[in-house]
């Protein structure tokens, strides 16, 4: 039973009691002194009747009648006179009659009065003894009719107390609820403050609560702000700011390596003629050109986000982008950009040389960068200033056009048969279990296609959703037909968790299912996560009750922003492959990941590594004790 629901009970069964207790001593004592006064209107009326009696005479006859006249007036229950010897002259006594109030009511307050008792006299002589007693039936009538405006009087102050106390209770509901909230979100890992509220007991536990959680924010905040130091440390050029060489090809490897991956373009950057520039001008203006340069390479994310900027060595720059950026017009953009910089230190010679490429997930890192050197030198000969696209690495069997993708798709979605999942072990504290994987297969093809190769077209085309759900419904199946405790991992479109109707749906589905919703770990890529955490949010929340997992996949790009998780209640972070690539050489990444997971665990989150490819990383990574791992070293031994 609830605190409120007690409280409630408690002051109502208090109320009662007292209009009980009060009603019963008001009754009580109103018994009492209808009684006396019964037995005094008794003692008067026989001193009455008998000083009647004796003025008249005293004969026999004269009592008969006068006493009997007295009688049939319906005022006394019984009357009685006998004479000096005790021998009756006259006795009436009324008979039994219903009475006017409930027998209850005169049971639970009998009324006893004495009855009358007098001497009749003529003149010196006694002449008998009258003995009488009132009827009762009016005071009963009397009592019980104030019985009944009693209970209307007391029911009504019972209902004005119980508004008042109901005034109150949600008085006190309200702040108490602030509480409860908040109480609850810190055991979802969630953790925020209320406002502070007045009644004095809450405010101590609201300012108690509440310092808890600024206390372990701000502690949040300054691990986060330390351990993001040691990432950048490990990871970043200290003299440009950008990706150092090892970081940005630990990406690039990782991507290609991710068959979930949308693959994206490759850029590389050759600033000619540097060793010139430091001759003439000087380090320091070499050093301050090639600062302006970064900061134009990193400032290209504003043209489309998730790009990556590198410094590889010297002069030579690299830039990652999505496969959703438009590569040409974002590279023509920064050549012009880059001339700006470069020709007051050029002596009218090019400087700037821009060779690019597309890829997907499964090319060589080799044949792709062998590729871009290819269009580098290409744009070289031009002897100016130019941008140049890499011969493309193969065809691929795929629909030509945005329809014919919408068409492919959706022909997938409406035929089981060509929507299938693959998996790969993960390994999560002491067990192994299922990452799961969607593959396509196009109409009249045999070939099944990894999601880097619908999935873009799939967001473009907003089927992203659909596709999700379908993964889930074949997990969710799967799970359905296999016996055990053994989970099962699907990643999600940053962009289905922030289409509310999809939401809805996942919930939907998740409740209709006859299995533990603990068995079903959901993953978002932090990047797109972190662009719509609104919707993470509420999915978190929603989530929550059921016992499904919810985290964010590729981790550690945007640790800068680590703090916006501190409300989110996410479960876990699949830290990117791009930090564990040889973790066991890099003592920066090392202590990166270590606080990384100490920051964590504080808010009750778990932290795994993917893309583990040695048994050196392996080894590492069990010496920094992080909760699980994937990759292909896990693959292997389960083969």
């Amino acid at each position: 039973m609830s605190l409120y629901r007690q409280l409630w009970l408690s002051v109502l069964l208090s109320m009662l009691l007292a209009l009980a207790a009060s009603l019963f001593a008001l009754l009580h004592n109103g018994s009492h002194y209808l009684e006396k006064q019964l037995g005094i209107k008794n003692r008067d009326n026989a001193a009455a009747l008998a000083l009647a009696l004796g003025q008249q005479g005293a004969d026999r006859d004269s009592l008969v009648v006068a006493v009997t006249a007295q009688f049939n007036s319906g005022q006394y229950e019984y009357i009685q006179v006998t004479d000096p010897y005790g021998r009756s002259v006259v006795e009436h006594i009324a008979p039994a009659s219903e009475p006017e109030v409930p027998r209850w009511f005169t049971r639970l307050l009998p009324l006893r009065p004495a009855p009358g008792v007098a001497q009749i006299s003529d003149g010196w002589r006694q002449a008998g003894t009258i003995v009488l007693a009132s009827q009762s039936r009016f005071a009963y009538r009397d009592l019980w009719q104030g019985a009944l405006s009693l209970c209307g009087v007391m029911t009504l102050a019972g209902l004005l107390g119980g508004v008042l106390g109901s005034l109150v209770l949600r008085r006190l509901r309200r702040p108490m609820q602030a509480v409860i909230e908040q109480a609850n979100a810190i055991t979802e890992r969630r953790f925020t403050t209320i406002a502070v509220p007045r009644v004095p007991e809450l405010r101590q536990l609201a300012t108690a609560m509440n310092g808890m959680v600024t206390r372990l924010h701000r502690e949040f905040e300054e691990d986060a702000a330390r351990f993001e130091a040691l990432r950048r440390a490990a990871n970043y050029d200290t003299l440009t700011g950008l990706a150092n060489r090892d970081f940005f090809l630990g990406n690039l490897a990782k991507t290609l390596a991710d068959e979930e991956a949308a693959g994206g373009i490759l850029a590389i950057v050759r600033i000619a003629r540097l060793d010139l520039m430091n001759h003439h001008f000087g380090r320091e203006a070499t050093d301050n050109l090639l600062v302006r340069i970064s900061q134009t390479l990193g400032a290209m994310g504003a043209e489309c986000p998730g790009i990556l900027a590198a410094r590889l060595k010297g002069g030579d720059f690299a830039l990652m982008l999505t496969a959703e950026c438009d590569a040409r017009s974002i590279l023509d953009a920064l050549l012009e950009r880059l001339t700006e910089h470069t020709h007051p230190y050029a002596e009218g010679a090019a400087t700037v040389f821009i060779g690019h490429a597309a890829f997907v997930s499964g090319e060589a890192q080799s044949s792709l960068l062998s590729r871009i050197d290819q269009a580098v030198a290409a744009a070289e000969s031009t002897g100016h200033d130019a941008v140049q696209a890499a011969a493309p690495c193969c065809d691929t069997p795929t629909p030509a056009n945005t329809e014919d993708w919408r068409l492919a798709i959706q022909h997938a979605l409406g035929h089981p048969g060509h929507l299938k999942l693959v998996h790969q072990p993960i390994f999560v504290s002491g067990g192994t279990q299922c990452e799961c994987h969607l593959r396509l297969r196009l109409a009249g093809q045999d070939e099944w296609l990894p999601a880097n190769r619908f999935m873009p077209q799939a967001e473009r085309l907003g089927l992203a959703p659909a596709l999700d759900l379908a993964a889930v419904t074949l997990v969710l199946d799967q799970l359905e037909a296999a016996h055990g405790d053994s989970a099962h991992w699907v990643r999600l479109s940053a962009r289905s968790i922030a289409d509310s109707q999809f939401r809805d749906r996942l919930l939907e589905l998740l409740m209709t299912r006859q299995i533990a919703p603990r068995r079903l770990w959901l993953e978002v890529p932090e990047i797109g996560a972190i662009r719509h955490l609104d919707g993470l949010r509420e999915l978190a929340r929603a989530l929550k009750p059921l016992g499904c997992r919810l985290g964010l996949g590729h981790y550690g790009h945007q640790f800068n922003r680590i703090g916006v998780l501190y409300d989110l209640g996410l479960d876990f972070l699949k830290v990117d492959a791009a930090f564990i690539r040889d973790i066991d050489r890099s003592p920066g990444n090392q202590a990166f990941l270590a606080g990384l997971r100490d920051t964590a665990h504080k808010i009750g989150m778990q932290v795994f590594a993917e893309g583990v490819a040695t048994q050196e990383e392996l080894a590492q990574l069990a010496r920094l004790d992080l909760d699980g791992h994937s990759g292909p070293v896990l693959a292997e031994a389960a083969a």
